[in-house]
C-alpha cells in the first residue's frame, strides 16, 4: 500500500482569531477568547454479520458499545447504510442505530459490497466481526482470511487511515462448527501483517471469556450478557484510536 501521513493538525488558537481594528476593537470589554472548537466525530463502522445486526430476541453489543462512548465523553459517529436490527422496521432513537451487519451473510458477500458502503461513509475505525457463516458453512479458512484481506484492502482504498479492529470471533456452541473457530481466530493472527503505522490493524479477542451457556441466547448470538462482554472489549480497544474525550459529552449520553 502507498505510504501516507495520517496526522491529526491542530492548528494554535492564535491563528482562529479574527482581529477587527477601529472602534468596533474598542468596544471589547474585556480580553478576546479564540472559540472553543470540538475535533469532528469519529466515524466508526460496525461490520459485520447478525452477531453485529443484533435482533428483537438476541442481544445487541451496539447500544452497549454506544453508551460505554458517550459516557466516556468520546465524539463519534457510527455510519452505514443499515439502521435497524433483523426483522425490526424502525431504527432505535436511544443511540445511534446506523450500522453494516447483514444478517447471515458471508465474507465474500461482505466483500461484493463493501467498496460502495466504504466509498460512501469514508468510516475512521472499522470494527470487524465476520466468519462465522463462513466457519459454520464449512467453508475454507484460508479463503475466508483471505477474503478478510481483501476487504480491508478496499476500506483501505476509501480512507488509507482507517483504524481496523477484528475480532477473534464468539465461539459457537454447535459441536463441529465451534471446533473450527479457535482455528479460525488463530488464522486470523496473519491480518497482522498488514499492519501500518498510517493504518493500524488490531486483533481484539471477543472469544475469551465468552460462555456459550451462559452468554449466547442460541448458541450463536449474544444475548444481552454477552453483549455487554462484546461490547466492553470493543470499547478498551477503541479508546487508544478515540484521541481526548470531551468532558462535556457524557452529559449528552441519551
Amino acid at each position: 500500500m502507498k505510504s501516507v501521513t495520517c496526522t491529526l493538525l491542530i492548528l494554535p488558537a492564535v491563528l482562529t482569531w479574527i482581529f477587527v481594528s477601529g472602534p468596533a476593537l474598542a468596544s471589547n470589554s474585556g480580553p478576546a477568547h479564540p472559540p472553543i472548537k470540538k475535533s469532528a466525530p469519529k466515524k466508526i463502522m460496525l461490520l459485520g454479520d447478525s452477531i453485529t445486526q443484533g435482533s428483537a430476541k438476541t442481544g445487541n453489543y451496539r447500544q452497549p458499545l454506544y453508551r460505554l462512548l458517550q459516557h466516556g465523553g468520546y465524539s463519534i459517529d457510527f455510519v452505514g447504510s443499515l439502521n435497524t436490527e433483523y426483522g425490526v422496521t424502525l431504527p432505535s432513537t436511544a443511540y445511534d442505530p446506523d450500522h453494516e451487519g447483514h444478517w447471515a451473510w458471508r465474507a465474500d458477500e461482505v466483500l461484493t459490497r463493501i467498496n460502495g458502503w466504504a466509498q460512501t461513509a469514508k468510516p475512521d475505525i472499522i470494527l470487524l466481526h465476520l466468519g462465522t457463516n463462513d466457519v459454520g458453512s464449512g467453508q475454507s479458512i484460508k479463503g475466508t482470511v483471505q477474503e478478510l484481506l481483501d476487504i480491508i484492502d478496499v476500506i483501505r482504498n476509501a480512507n488509507p487511515c482507517v483504524v481496523v479492529l477484528v475480532a477473534k470471533i464468539i465461539p459457537l456452541k454447535h459441536f463441529l462448527a465451534g471446533k473450527r473457530i479457535p482455528i479460525f481466530n488463530k488464522a486470523l493472527e496473519s491480518l497482522l501483517e498488514l499492519n501500518t503505522k498510517d493504518s493500524p490493524i488490531v486483533l481484539v479477542d471477543q472469544f475469551t471469556g465468552m460462555d456459550p451457556d451462559k452468554d449466547l441466547y442460541d448458541g450463536v448470538h449474544p444475548n444481552n450478557a454477552g453483549a455487554q462482554k462484546m461490547a466492553q472489549k470493543w470499547y478498551l480497544a477503541l479508546q487508544p484510536h478515540l484521541g481526548s474525550p470531551h468532558q462535556n459529552s457524557a452529559q449528552d449520553a441519551h
